[in-house]
């Protein structure tokens, strides 16, 4: 226990070093033209309710996603908002962790393993985000990715709950499923088919386990079935895609997700914290499974007697799958905002194999007759998992954005344009480029040509003719 404090004081501590620099760039993030000027305009013309058909018939069928982006901040004029909602998405997502790790050691931890359970998930995933604007800062992607990344782990962590109280038809329990449920697959294509596949191991574990499917997993496949059809069914769809002439290439999406998924599989287990930190849960699977029954698997719940070459399988296919659509999408590799998805699905499909590899395992083993230092080697893999988190993509990004003064910089200049396209009079505003900018914050700027679709959402927001960029920036 003296080593399991020192591992969880640890990695608390760990969390205030990644999460301090993000809430302090907050405070200097502003809305970005990609999309949420668009959003904004098309509320405050049209209306809430109309604003979301329109961009279900003519842009995509995301209608969780086109609630949240037409309630964005810029609808009443609240610039502080982009401040505020980052550090409140960072509360709900660490919240998140810690019911999922609460549920999941339900049996055997207190409260410190349960957080450093939940510390070490946050840690291998913030500090290995492939990019941070768009999980985080950017209203329209935090809305769509960031949010039901974090509604994916409530789901499953209620899901647990339930499943303690026996999966049986419990109103109140179903009925926080089937939001969540709906909630995410209208977020993204992405979480769509993430959802749909952990639906679809439930449903196969009842069959191979019982030869029948449990009531209340009928019920959420019939919620999903729902939602993918208001999903997929909308008008919008159709005209995104069509304009791709890439897209729809089943050939061209196998061969390239195949390649894909290789290299990307690699880079994780080698150039992130996951692996140590991975070794560091090995012991607290043991336990778990201990807990339920020694070595008589029989007496495990039914998602712990899944055969670990049936899981590796499912993760395998489930990865692949979100990768693959953004090949099918526009036949090109997946963007960073949709690789912060497939890192959050490979490491909790990884984290739930290694559990059934353990349960497996156990009754094999005779762990008791190995000798291991195992003082020593906790502090190897602490010590392996925080330094690989410390160069890893996002620390020293977020730390040099925000002591450099780069993130301070970049709030006063979009101050001094608030300012200049205030002033009345100048119906056409030609805007000087950001001297600087910090990337942790900054997705994409206004073009020079006023016609662009960003120039032009800034346009009307501000009652303009026409924003100009001046000049080309560097």
């Amino acid at each position: 226990m003296p080593l399991v404090r020192v591992i969880t004081g640890a990695l608390l501590a760990f969390v205030g070093v990644l999460v301090v620099p993000l809430i302090a760039l907050a405070t200097f993030n502003h809305p970005s033209p990609t999309d949420d000027y668009c959003f904004a305009n098309t509320a405050m013309k049209y209306g809430f309710w109309e604003a979301q058909q329109l961009y279900y018939d003519g842009w995509t069928g995301r209608f969780f996603h086109n609630f949240i982006v037409h309630t964005n901040p810029l609808v009443i004029g609240w610039y502080g908002g982009y401040k505020v909602y980052p550090v409140i998405f960072l509360a709900i997502l660490l919240a998140s962790f810690y019911a999922l790790s609460s549920q999941w050691l339900y049996r055997i931890a207190g409260v410190g393993v349960k957080s450093a359970l939940a510390a070490g998930l946050f840690i291998g995933f913030m500090a290995t985000l492939a990019s941070i604007p768009e999980y985080l800062y950017w209203y329209t992607g935090l809305a769509s990715y960031g949010l039901s990344s974090a509604l994916f782990l409530l789901l499953l962590a209620t899901m647990l709950a339930h499943q303690r109280q026996g999966f049986g038809l419990q109103p109140g329990y179903l009925v926080a499923e089937s939001l969540l449920v709906a909630a995410i697959i209208g977020s993204s294509e992405m979480t769509m088919v993430l959802m749909l596949s952990v639906l679809g191991l439930i449903a196969f574990v009842d069959l191979l386990l019982r030869r029948q499917i449990a009531v209340p997993t009928l019920i959420l496949l019939a919620v999903a079935g729902l939602s993918c059809y208001f999903l997929m069914k909308a008008p919008g769809n159709a005209i995104r895609l069509g304009g791709n002439p890439n897209s729809s290439n089943i050939p061209l999406t196998l061969v390239s997700s195949l390649r894909y998924a290789g290299p990307y599989a690699l880079q994780q287990i080698v150039r992130t914290p996951w692996l140590p930190l991975s070794l560091l849960y090995l012991p607290f699977a043991w336990q778990l499974i201990n807990s339920y029954s020694g070595s008589q698997l029989n007496k495990l719940p039914a998602y712990l007697r899944v055969h670990p070459l049936l899981g590796m399988l499912h993760g395998f296919a489930t990865v692949l799958a979100l990768i693959s659509l953004h090949f099918y999408g526009v036949g090109i590799p997946p963007i960073p905002r949709l690789i912060n998805v497939v890192n959050l699905t490979f490491w909790l499909s990884w984290m739930y194999n290694l559990t059934l590899w353990v349960a497996f395992l156990r009754p094999r083993l005779q762990l008791d007759q190995w000798q291991i230092n195992t003082r020593l080697l906790a502090y190897v893999l602490l010590v392996w998992a925080l330094a690989s988190a410390v160069v890893g993509p996002v620390i020293p990004v977020v730390y040099g954005d925000w002591l450099s003064g780069r993130a301070a910089q970049y709030d006063h200049e979009m101050e001094q344009r608030y300012a200049q396209l205030a002033r009345p009079g100048n119906q056409i505003s030609s805007i000087a480029p950001l001297s600087n900018y910090p990337v942790s914050l900054f997705l994409e700027d206004i073009h020079s040509d006023p016609k662009y679709l960003w120039n032009r959402c800034w346009a009307d927001y501000f009652h303009k003719k026409a924003i100009i960029l001046a000049e080309t920036p560097k």
